[in-house]
């Protein structure tokens, strides 16, 4: 049997990006839930999934939330929720056993993310068997930015680096009035930002030491 995964939340990018890719891949895992916080809005996803996921179930509110923590057949969650709701659900589903593919901002500050992975680890202190936290983040998986990374590797030490970056963002963007982008301190920077970061990171994938210990910037 393919592994059962639930989705929390059920607007546009859940339907128009997460549905879609996961019916790509419909014969190595099953989608059995979609939630979100109204009734409406859930049955609203299910019925797109429903295309690819005929089993698929929507549950909605906080007894559909517990539901999916309970539900000992559900093995990871894909939580696709406004920035500010998503760091305390994921923790909730990780302290339960769940994998979790959490969509991006992980916080909107240092403090909190610190805070957050300080929750984190302290469900599992063991990483064998700690529940993975992963924060999507899908260039790492881009072929191009693959490539170029063992190309870079080839020419040698590497001295500096500059990115320039041009993203447009207006008001015929269906994203423009997302509450976390509008309610979410630097939303709109985090948006953009974080990609091109993350295609960064994944290229120079370089290290450094500060106050004695040593971080790696890659992926």
């Amino acid at each position: 049997m393919a592994p059962r995964i639930a989705i929390l939340g059920a607007g546009i990018f859940v339907k128009t990006q997460y549905i879609p890719r996961l019916a790509e891949i419909s014969d190595l895992v099953s989608l059995k839930f979609i939630w979100s916080r109204s009734e409406e809005s859930a049955k609203s996803a299910a019925e797109v999934a429903r295309k690819h996921f005929a089993d698929v179930e929507c549950v909605w509110g906080d007894n559909g939330l517990e539901q999916i923590i309970k539900e000992d057949s559900i093995l990871g969650v894909a939580v696709v929720l406004a920035g500010q709701a998503q760091v305390d659900t994921s923790l909730k589903l990780l302290k339960a056993g769940k994998q979790v593919i959490q969509e991006k901002p992980a916080a909107a500050n240092i403090s909190e993310i610190e805070n957050a992975l300080s929750r984190y680890n302290s469900i599992c202190p063991d990483p064998p068997g700690q529940p993975i936290w992963a924060v999507a983040e899908n260039y790492r998986f881009e072929p191009a930015f693959v490539e170029c990374k063992k190309l870079i590797a080839e020419i040698g030490d590497m001295m500096s680096v500059q990115v320039i970056v041009e993203g447009s963002m207006n008001s015929s963007n269906p994203y423009f009035s997302s509450s976390w982008r509008r309610n979410f301190t630097g939303g709109f920077i985090l948006d953009m930002g974080v990609h091109f970061i993350a295609g960064l990171r994944m290229v120079i994938s370089y290290s450094l030491t500060l106050n004695g210990n040593k971080l790696w910037f890659g992926l």
